[in-house]
C-alpha cells in the first residue's frame, strides 16, 4: 500500500516544462485514462483518430498518435534501396520478406580440381579420366559454368588476385570475382580523365597513367599485410637478439654468388682439389666443428657419376646441369628397395652414354629437319580440338568445408544468386541441397563405363509426380531451373494463335502464375514479352543499387559516390518443389 501511494503521489507531481510540453497541454501531458478525465485545468476534447484505427486521445495528442497508428500509409523501410511502394504501418511485416530491395546474395560453395594436377593425383589411386559428357547433362553444364569463370579470373590483374587471396584460398580466390574487378572499357570516352578514374579501381602491375599507388580492392588489405610483415619480422629479430646471437642475414642480403647457403670460401673456390676444410679440421681438436662447417665444406664427387667435382653446397646448383642426372619417377623408391636384395654376382651392366648438351644455336626453329620425300602423300593431321569445349576440370564436384584450407591447387566457385529474402530457403533447399548434393552420378546416373567413351546417362530423380518434368540448367542465367511437363495440344480447325496475338491485360494474368526463373527466360524471347514480364516487376522481381564515382574536385570538393540507377531484374529462383 505505502509503495501505491508514494507511486501514485509521483504521477501527481510529475512536472515538466514548457518547452518539453511542446504544443501538449499540461493536463493532456499526464492524463491516459480518457474515461475518467475530468478535463480539469487547461485541456482538450477527446477526439478518435482520424485514420480509422479506433483509438481515442485528447486532440493535442494526434500528431503523436500519427506517428504510431497501424492504419496510416507509410513507405518501404528499403525506400533507401530502390522499393517505392507505400502501404499502411500495418501491413509492413507482411511485406518485407517479399520486398524487392530485401535481397539476399547466396554463398554456398563447391570446389573443383583441375583434370591434371599432380595435388590431385595423390588423394586418388589411379588416374581418372572424365566420363564421356554432352550438352544438358547437369554435372557437365555446372562444369561449363565454372571453367568459364576460370578464364575470366585471368584477365584480372595479378595484383589483383593476391588481394583477393587468404588463408582458405592460398591460390585461387572464390569465383565468380567482385564485378568491379575488371574494368570495362567504354568506347564512348577514351579520355585521360575517365582513364585515371577507371585505374584507380582496378590493381594492375603497372599502369601507363602516372598512377604508381595502390588502389582498390587491395589498398587497405596490402597496407595490413605489410604491417603485419613488418611487426612479425621486428619480433623474430628481437627474440633472437635476447638469445645473445647476432640476427642472421636475409636472403637477399648475401652477395649474388652466396645465395642460397653458399659458404663464403666454396662460392669463389674452383680448386677440385681444395683441402681447406681439412685444414681446418688438423689445426686444433678443440676448435667446433659447427664453426668450421659456418666457413667452408667438403669437396665432394657427382654422385651420378659424371666426373665433376665440387662443394658439398653446391650440389643443388650441380644437378640443374648434370648430363646423367635423371628425375626420380613416382614409383622409383619401390624398385630402389628390391634392388637391395639381388645379388652382385650378376654381371654390371655398361654405363649409358653421356647425353649430349643441348645446342642452343640448334632447334626445331633455327634448323627444321628436312622431311623425307616419298612417293605417298601422308594424311593431314586431325584438326585441333575446340579448347572452349575442351573440359579442363573434373567433372566431379568437391566439397570442402567453408572455414577449411583448400589446397592450393584446387579451385573454389560461389553460387553468387541474388535472392528475394523468402526466395532463399527454397533456392539452399532444391539447388544445394538435393541437385548440388546428387550430381556426383546420383541424378545423373552414367554408364559405368563413361570414362572410355560412353556417354550414356539417366536420370534417376524427376521433379514433381511426373515423370516427363525435368530439371535443366540455363547457361544464360547461370541456374538451375525446372522444365515443367509437356502439354499436348490438339490442332485448331481455324487455325491457332501465337502466344504473342493475345492481349496485353491476358498475357499479364499468364505471367503472373509463372516463378522468377520462368520470367527472367521468358524475357529473352523477344520485345513484347519483355515488356509484358517487365511489367511485373514490382511483384515478382528484385531492385538493387548500382553506384558510380563522381568528380567534384574541380568545385572544390572531394570526389565521391552517387546512385547511378536502380537496377531492376528478376532472380533464378524457381517454385520449390
Amino acid at each position: 500500500m505505502w509503495w501505491q501511494c508514494q507511486k501514485k503521489k509521483m504521477v501527481l507531481t510529475w512536472h515538466a516544462s514548457d518547452s518539453e510540453l511542446g504544443g501538449i497541454h499540461r493536463h493532456c501531458f499526464t492524463c491516459f485514462n480518457l474515461k475518467k478525465c475530468n478535463r480539469d485545468e487547461d485541456s482538450c476534447c477527446v477526439s478518435e483518430c482520424p485514420v480509422g484505427c479506433g483509438w481515442m486521445f485528447h486532440s493535442c495528442k494526434e500528431e503523436e498518435h500519427l506517428l504510431l497508428c497501424p492504419m496510416v500509409r507509410v513507405e518501404c523501410i528499403n525506400s533507401s534501396l530502390g522499393c517505392g511502394i507505400m502501404l499502411t504501418r500495418k501491413e509492413l511485416v507482411k511485406h518485407l520478406p517479399v520486398c524487392p530491395a530485401s535481397i539476399v546474395a547466396c554463398t554456398q560453395e563447391w570446389n573443383r580440381w583441375p583434370l591434371h594436377c599432380k595435388e590431385r593425383y595423390k588423394t586418388v589411386p589411379f588416374r581418372q579420366r572424365n566420363p564421356r559428357a554432352q550438352r544438358g547433362q547437369l554435372d557437365y553444364e555446372l562444369a561449363i559454368r565454372d571453367q568459364r569463370m576460370v578464364g575470366e579470373f585471368y584477365k584480372v590483374p595479378r595484383k589483383t588476385k593476391l588481394a583477393l587471396r587468404n588463408n582458405l584460398t592460398r591460390r585461387f580466390p572464390a569465383l565468380p570475382l567482385p564485378p568491379h574487378t575488371v574494368r570495362k572499357a567504354n568506347l564512348t570516352d577514351q579520355s585521360l580523365l575517365s582513364l585515371r578514374e577507371a585505374v584507380k579501381f582496378e590493381v594492375s602491375d603497372e599502369t601507363s597513367l602516372g598512377i604508381t599507388s595502390t588502389y582498390g580492392v587491395a589498398k587497405m588489405f596490402l597496407k595490413n599485410q605489410e604491417v603485419q610483415a613488418k611487426r612479425w619480422k621486428d619480433d623474430v629479430d628481437q627474440a633472437i637478439l635476447r638469445t645473445g646471437q647476432p640476427v642472421p642475414k636475409r636472403y637477399w642480403e648475401y652477395p649474388e654468388l652466396e645465395r642460397g647457403n653458399i659458404h663464403r670460401h666454396c662460392a669463389y673456390c674452383h680448386n677440385s682439389k681444395c683441402t681447406k676444410r681439412n685444414n681446418l679440421l688438423s689445426v686444433d681438436d678443440d676448435y667446433p666443428d659447427e664453426e668450421v662447417w659456418t666457413q667452408c665444406c667438403q669437396v665432394v664427387n657427382c654422385p651420378w657419376e659424371c666426373g665433376a667435382v665440387y662443394h658439398h653446397c653446391k650440389a643443388f646448383e650441380h644437378k640443374m646441369i648434370c648430363p646423367q642426372y635423371e628425375e626420380e619417377g613416382e614409383f622409383d623408391w619401390m624398385q630402389r628397395d628390391r634392388m637391395k636384395g639381388v645379388s652382385r654376382s650378376k654381371k654390371a651392366k655398361a654405363p649409358p652414354p653421356l647425353k649430349e648438351f643441348p645446342d642452343l644455336l640448334t632447334g626445331p626453329t633455327l634448323c627444321p629437319p628436312k622431311p623425307i620425300r616419298t612417293g605417298v602423300v601422308p594424311k593431314p593431321p586431325p584438326p585441333p580440338p575446340d579448347l572452349s569445349t575442351t573440359m579442363r576440370f573434373d567433372i566431379k564436384v568437391e566439397t570442402v568445408t567453408r572455414l577449411q584450407q583448400k589446397p592450393r591447387a584446387m579451385y573454389t566457385f560461389l553460387c553468387g544468386q541474388e535472392l528475394r529474402r523468402d526466395q532463399w530457403e527454397g533456392h539452399c533447399k532444391n539447388v544445394h541441397s538435393e541437385i548440388h548434393g546428387g550430381l556426383n552420378n546420383w541424378i545423373e546416373a552414367r554408364c559405368p563405363l563413361s570414362s572410355y567413351g560412353c556417354s550414356f546417362s539417366t536420370r534417376r530423380l524427376y521433379p514433381g509426380v511426373d515423370s516427363r518434368a525435368r530439371v535443366v540448367y540455363s547457361q544464360d542465367t547461370m541456374s538451375f531451373g525446372i522444365r515443367p511437363p509437356p502439354v499436348e495440344l490438339k490442332p485448331s480447325k481455324r487455325g491457332g494463335k501465337s502466344l504473342t496475338d493475345l492481349p496485353l491485360e491476358l498475357l499479364q494474368v499468364i505471367f503472373s502464375y509463372l516463378d522468377s526463373w520462368s520470367l527472367s527466360n521468358i524475357a529473352l524471347a523477344n520485345n513484347l514479352l519483355r515488356e509484358v514480364a517487365s511489367s511485373l516487376l514490382d511483384e515478382k522481381g528484385c531492385v538493387a543499387l548500382q553506384w558510380e564515382k563522381i568528380d567534384t574536385r574541380g568545385v572544390g570538393g572531394k570526389g565521391g559516390w552517387t546512385v547511378g540507377y536502380k537496377r531492376w531484374f528478376f532472380s533464378n529462383y524457381f517454385c520449390p518443389v
